[in-house]
Formats: structure tokens, sequence, C-alpha cells
């Protein structure tokens, strides 16, 4: 199973739709919506988003197939937001989000020469919080409902072991 990422396109508007919609992919991340997304509002954001200059969105593959997305924003000097869900509910639990993050994460250390990551979780999203312990991020702050990341660039390096 080949897992690659790249930027997001307008046709994956007609696939990510179809993840908006679906309670399930979106229970834990910040965007939960009490209306339909239409296929003229999912590309206007993808064409939005495709413009702004401090982001880097991307379509997550796997053997060719767009099975969920993951994103820096609000990309600085120092330090990024890292996002990602997967909306193929097929591929969950596979191990393609750990792959894609490495992929992004070696992107925004090597390539942006960033110091740090950073990212907001629900407490309640345990395969994530998993993911992100595994790859290394250390929680900075915390409230009853959201758990706060970091991953500096050299702890990263450290378990990076698909170099």
């Amino acid at each position: 199973m080949e897992v690659t990422i790249r930027p997001l396109r307008e046709e994956d508007a007609r696939t990510s739709v179809k993840w908006r919609n679906d309670s399930e992919v979106f229970k834990y991340t910040g965007g939960v919506y009490d209306h339909e997304i239409t296929l003229e509002m999912e590309l206007a954001w993808i064409r939005k988003v495709m413009a702004n200059k401090d982001e880097y969105r991307c379509a997550i593959l796997v053997d060719g197939v767009y099975v969920g997305n993951i994103y820096l924003t609000d990309i600085s000097k120092e330090s990024a937001q890292y996002h990602i869900f997967i909306g193929d509910r097929t591929y969950w639990g596979k191990g393609i989000a750990k792959k894609a993050s490495r992929i992004i994460l070696r992107h925004a250390f090597n390539s942006l020469t960033l110091d740090w990551v950073y990212l907001r979780v629900q407490r309640q999203n345990k395969a994530a919080l998993q993911l992100y312990r595994g790859l290394g991020f250390s929680v900075y702050g915390e409230d009853e409902r959201w758990i706060s990341m970091k991953l500096d660039s050299a702890v990263f390096e450290g378990r990076d072991s698909e170099k």
C-alpha cells in the first residue's frame, strides 16, 4: 500500500464534499456543520484555501485513490498548525494517517525548516491521540474538551524511522 500526498485540486471537491456531510468523519474535528455542504460550497472552499500562501493543504492518496486530507496552516518562519482526517472510512485503522503524517512533517521540518508543529485534538479522539504521541507530539495545554500538542523538529528527527 503506497501512501502519498499532493496539493489539493479543484476536482477533489467531488469526493471531499461527501466526507464533509458524513457526521462520523467530522465528529472529532472542529468543523461540525448544521447544514448540508453542497458541491459548489466545497469547490469554493478549495479555491479559497488553495490561494492562501501561509497554508499547505494536501490530499492523501493510497495507491492513487484519494482517501483524506492533511494540512499545514498558519505557516510562519518557526511553526505551523497540523490537521489530518481520513475521509474514506474503509481506510480507517490501516496506518495511513501515520504514513501521510510523516510525509508532511518531513516537508515541514526539512523543506520549510520549521522549528515546531502544533495541533489541537479533542480529548475523546483516542485514535488521533495515539497517532500524535507515536509521532512524538507532546501535550503543552488542555481544557475539558481540547488537548494542545506540539512536536519539535529534533524530536521528530529522532523518531522518524522512514528516512
